[in-house]
């Protein structure tokens, strides 16, 4: 083998090196995402949204759903599936502070905060997360579990289908019908 050949050898060799090298340093900041809950839908009794000082809870009835307190509006089913497709599927991302005393920066204290939290069906707490709006990226939000400090982002904003309107989750039923009196023709 002649010199120069040895020479790009080795300078490749040394090209494979750096490459695997960086290529190692650089998964070090890969984003590795998790689901925020782990329940599913069908374990589900009943969810309680809570803003401060206003709350809704919504609870199973047979095979439907209906707002607790509120006997006058039928649930939008579509509302339920957000919660099944969207909600209990939303993963968390990147941590962005395990410190406490940054939660209002984040919107994930107890009275900034959005309080979710799952019920099964002997009324115990399944899971529970508190959601805080992004002022920087309004396509994703932020998510603390309780009794911990650390706050993550989301992979997307659920904020906008968790309401505490109970007109969001419900519609007012049709009138009934009435058929027209035939003689009336």
């Amino acid at each position: 083998m002649t010199k120069s050949i040895k020479i790009l050898l080795g300078a490749l060799g040394l090209i494979i090196v750096l490459f695997f090298i960086s290529q190692s340093r650089q998964k070090r900041h890969i984003t590795k995402s998790t689901n925020v809950f782990s329940v599913i839908m069908d374990e589900v009794n009943k969810f309680e949204i809570q803003k401060d000082s206003l709350f809704i809870s919504i609870q199973r009835k047979d095979t439907s759903w209906q707002i607790i307190g509120n006997d006058s509006l039928l649930i939008q089913i579509n509302r339920i599936d957000d919660i099944e497709n969207k909600i209990l599927s939303v993963k968390r991302e990147s941590m962005v502070s395990n410190n406490s005393k940054k939660w209002k920066k984040f919107n994930v204290d107890d009275s900034l905060g959005l309080k979710l939290t799952f019920y099964g069906y002997n009324n115990e707490k399944l899971e529970e997360a508190i959601f805080g709006r992004s002022s920087s990226d309004w396509q994703r939000c932020y998510v603390r579990m309780p009794n911990t400090a650390e706050v993550f982002m989301t992979n997307e904003n659920v904020l906008n289908n968790l309401q505490t309107r109970p007109t969001f989750w419900g519609a007012k039923p049709p009138p009934p019908f009435t058929p027209a009196d035939p003689d009336s023709l």
